[in-house]
């Protein structure tokens, strides 16, 4: 359920990334170096979930030497803002090759979005925007819109291109969801506030409104959805204020 909620995907650790031994090469003796070789085990995952596939041993424990508790000194004598710049332009390469690998591996499911929202947009009654949703309304309601910070009580049901239904509430009760920015998928937050109160609708949402190129539970990367929606109820609530929003900040 809630599949138009976004959810942050975490990529799968793989240990057999790592080719620079095992626990045979060194001696565990006593309780500290079992430990220490479980820390650098831990580090090794946590390098592998960030896509880093290789290691340059003597960069890593001269960086690791250099290290001065009491001083708390930055590597390299690097001021902590150049410090920051290149790790942050470290982790764009890791996430860019990470995404290039994901982009092939899923290049059908582009492929085959971009053949299904052509041809669709061809269609009687299907409505294009300016981002690439399309839309039909099946049977318009009277009542009001929603916007922004309201919440919609909705009926759905979620599929991919080729029919197979992968997220449904028909059979359950209405759920409600907040129109905010960044808690659902794009193509919902810009296609509720088209409908009136009492709605019925077909969402039509390339992947880039969708769950873009990492997917979600149960939806691959890359992936078209259609979703036939039918608008309960609008709760009218209120947008915060930039004082509130500053608040959240500073905190």
């Amino acid at each position: 359920m809630k599949s138009c909620i976004k959810v942050v995907g975490i990529v799968c650790l793989s240990t057999s990334l790592f080719s620079c031994g095992n626990k045979d090469n060194v001696k565990l003796e006593t309780l500290e170096d079992s430990a220490n070789f479980c820390l650098g085990f831990q580090t090794a995952a946590m390098w592998a979930q960030r896509g880093i596939d290789s290691l340059n041993n003597d960069a890593f424990v001269a960086g690791f030497k250099a290290f001065n508790i009491e001083e708390q000194n930055m590597p390299l004598e690097l001021e902590q803002e150049q410090y920051s710049d290149l790790m942050q332009r470290y982790s764009q390469i890791l996430e860019e090759r990470e995404l290039a690998k994901i982009r092939t591996e899923y290049a059908p499911n582009i492929e085959a979005g971009e053949k299904f929202l052509a041809e669709n947009k061809e269609k009687s009654g299907v409505i294009t925007t300016a981002s690439g949703l399309q839309y039909e309304i099946l049977s318009e309601g009277k009542g009001v819109k929603p916007s922004l910070y309201d919440t919609v009580s909705v009926s759905y049901k979620g599929t991919f291109i080729d029919g197979t239904v992968f997220d449904s509430t028909v059979n359950g009760e209405p759920i409600k969801l907040p129109l905010i920015p960044g808690a659902l998928i794009q193509g919902w937050i810009e296609a509720l506030p088209l409908f009136a109160e009492g709605t019925k609708a077909k969402l039509y949402i390339p992947y880039d409104l969708a769950y873009g190129e990492y997917g979600n539970q149960g939806v691959q990367p890359f992936s078209t959805l259609i979703f036939e929606i039918e608008l309960k109820k609008v709760i009218k609530g209120k947008a915060p204020e930039a004082n509130d929003m500053m608040s959240k900040f500073q905190k």
